[in-house]
């Protein structure tokens, strides 16, 4: 028996693999060919449109519950009470600015050293500030504590 040369085996598996290649490629053309014959039909088309109609629910109303209590069935009321007119739409009316220096509050202080220790920075983080709007409010800001 004599073996095949290393071209005969290459051609062997090279028909072996275009062979499996066509059949499967067949296959799916036969198999998209038969579904796309099946659409212009109209065979799965009264499936398809139950599929997308959903049938319409029935209304049921809710049963009547007898009025309890002394006090009869009226409408709700309320009485408008409008803003008060300090700024336009309420809130703060800008700009903020800061009246007084002195009413300031700091926290304790902090200490900021360079890498090599030679110079130090002492500083006050502000606690609180007090500002005053365009139309004379006092305003408050408490500062959170830097950790």
């Amino acid at each position: 028996m004599v073996e095949p040369t290393l071209a005969q085996q290459r051609a062997a598996i090279r028909a072996g693999v275009s062979n499996s290649r066509v059949a499967r490629g067949g296959d799916e053309r036969r198999a998209i060919g038969k579904r796309i014959e099946a659409e212009r039909r109209g065979e799965s088309v009264v499936e398809d449109l139950n599929r997308l109609i959903t049938p319409a629910r029935q209304r049921r109303t809710l049963r009547t519950v007898q009025p309890v209590g002394a006090v009869p069935v009226t409408r709700g009321r309320g009485n408008y009470t409008p803003p008060p007119a300090t700024s336009p739409g309420g809130g703060i009316a800008g700009p903020l600015t800061e009246q007084s220096y002195a009413l300031r509050e700091f926290h304790d202080s902090q200490y900021l050293f360079t890498a090599d220790g030679v110079f130090v920075w002492e500083f006050g983080p502000p606690k609180k500030l007090v500002l005053t709007d365009a139309n004379g409010a006092t305003i408050p800001i408490d500062l959170a504590s830097p950790e």
